[in-house]
């Protein structure tokens, strides 16, 4: 693979807002604890279930990449 095309393919990779970091902000009190309370209560806590599953996800897929970046800058 070319330079050209690696670059290409990776800006057609769309940017990825992961909910997890969006819930820790909203669960951040305004003294910079964490509203542990707010955490443990359905709904909120099947959303940060959810956010984790999410982001674990992307990191796998990430991970991926960057093997598959590296085998293709060693050859």
């Amino acid at each position: 693979m070319k330079n050209q095309e690696l670059i290409a393919a990776l800006e057609g990779v769309p940017a990825k807002r992961l909910r997890l970091l969006e819930l820790a902000r909203q669960l951040v009190r305004p003294g910079g604890e964490i509203d542990l309370d707010a955490c443990s209560s359905p709904p909120l806590s099947d959303e940060i279930s959810a956010a984790v599953e999410e982001a674990r996800g992307y990191g796998e897929q990430t991970r991926q990449l960057r093997w598959s970046l590296e085998q293709l800058l060693r050859s």
